[in-house]
């Protein structure tokens, strides 16, 4: 399998994810991909996505959040499903608190480390910023069981059935692998 990180993304591509998300979530757990294309549009750095054969098998959608929309996922009161582009902090803002509120990998990509790579290609975007910490909303066990791999601390259940994670910024870059 020929896997790339994507340098450029398309609406099709937003799609493509939303139709892989399906996969493993409800679609009450998955932001439009009209949303999350106007999140990439205004932050293209706040997705990575791979390919293989012209075909999205990965993706990973982290990027700085207001901070009142950071306190509201570290208590369990925010469904990132109903976020918007108004919740997405600019990345001038000092200092940054990063939500990675979605990592989909489809099964047959996962043995080629696409997830490391995402995950690496990600964080590589916000290198040399004031990143202080990063959170994850989790709402299967594999997000979950993913989250204590990469040395998230279970922080609290949401409001919404889902556990939340976090860790600060500098131990999320060790945990994957350090950035370049």
């Amino acid at each position: 399998m020929n896997i790339r990180i994507l340098q450029e993304l398309n609406y099709r591509h937003f799609e493509e994810m939303e139709a892989l998300e399906l996969q493993f979530y409800a679609a009450e757990f998955i932001t439009p991909p009209q949303e999350s294309w106007q999140w990439y549009r205004h932050h293209p750095h706040s997705t990575v996505a791979a390919a293989a054969d012209d075909r999205i098998v990965g993706f990973v959608n982290l990027f700085p959040v207001k901070e009142p929309v950071y306190h509201a996922l570290a208590e369990g009161r925010f469904n990132d499903h109903f976020m918007t582009l108004d919740d997405v902090a600019d990345i001038t803002t000092t200092p940054l608190h990063m939500f990675l509120s979605c990592v989909v990998v489809a099964e047959a990509a996962r043995k080629y480390g696409v997830t490391r790579q995402l995950l690496r290609a990600a964080a590589q975007a916000y290198s040399g910023r004031p990143c202080l910490s990063v959170i994850t909303d989790n709402v299967t066990e594999a997000g979950c069981a993913f989250s204590e791999r990469y040395g998230f601390i279970r922080r609290c259940r949401s409001d919404h059935n889902s556990w939340i994670y976090e860790q600060p910024w500098s131990s999320f870059a060790d945990n994957i692998g350090g950035l370049l």
